[in-house]
């Protein structure tokens, strides 16, 4: 279990940073809106960060307690 919960974090870290880059990016070349474009760049980067890295890591989360739910019922036959 201590693996999985660790490959949850990784799934977590790396959707965190692909989302925090695609965020930044997205509002540096599309939407740069305030007079500072760099407090905007970086405010949606960190949010994107945070987004990615719980969708990450509530989706493997979801993964594997579906799938313990799944081995179990085999086991007991039901």
């Amino acid at each position: 279990m201590k693996g999985k919960i660790i490959g949850a974090l990784m799934s977590g870290i790396f959707g965190g940073i692909l989302c925090s880059i695609i965020s930044g990016l997205l509002n540096f070349f599309i939407f740069p809106f305030p007079k500072n474009v760099m407090d905007n760049v970086m405010g949606h980067t960190i949010s994107g960060f945070f987004c990615g890295f719980f969708a990450g890591l509530i989706g493997v989360l979801m993964h594997i307690k579906l799938h313990t739910d799944n081995k179990s019922r085999v086991k007991s036959g039901c």
